[in-house]
């Protein structure tokens, strides 16, 4: 009797394992990989975390540890904005369409890395723009990969630049001035 209630026990037990199993890799094959790496020219980013809102809300937050490198799924068929934070540093958003075509059936991956702004390194600029999107993501149904749109990631770019620019003129006039 005590040997047939062991049995049971450790069938139920390997069906709950098996079962979990097909569960996490079914969740993985319907989600996208995110791999990005974060970083500033200057200074060193610590306390880095990567939150991923669907709606305006958030529906994942990850710490990202010392080397600013990072891996995160997120869910196919979704209008997503990643956003890049760390103390003393601007945050930087990218929005992410993650919607594939239905016969997507396997992880697809995007790999980026990202700059971003020491609030003292642009310290009497207007930084409203800092709070637009960096960048759009979109999957390209023709090379059947997730792409940036170029165009709007140089426009964006440039913007970044003339307001990075415009602080370091800030800062050489204040020099002078003392």
């Amino acid at each position: 009797m005590i040997d047939r209630i062991i049995r049971t026990l450790c069938l139920l037990l390997f069906v709950i394992c098996v079962n979990s199993t097909l569960v996490s890799a079914a969740a993985k094959s319907d989600s996208l990989q995110l791999i990005g790496k974060v970083f500033n020219n200057k200074s060193v980013v610590r306390g880095l975390i990567v939150n991923v809102y669907q709606d305006n809300e958030k529906i994942k937050s990850v710490h990202v540890k010392n080397s600013n490198r990072f891996r995160l799924n997120v869910p196919y068929h979704s209008m997503l904005t990643i956003e890049i934070t760390a103390p003393d540093f601007h945050a930087k958003r990218f929005i992410l369409d993650s919607n594939v075509p239905k016969t997507v059936r396997n992880t697809l991956k995007y790999e980026f890395d990202i700059d971003i702004f020491k609030e003292e390194e642009i310290v009497g600029v207007n930084t409203s723009i800092l709070d637009f999107p960096v960048g759009l993501v979109a999957f390209d149904e023709k090379k059947k990969i997730f792409k940036r749109d170029k165009k709007y990631t140089k426009r964006m770019k440039k913007v970044y630049l003339n307001l990075w620019n415009e602080a370091e003129m800030i800062k050489r006039s204040s020099e002078l001035n003392e």
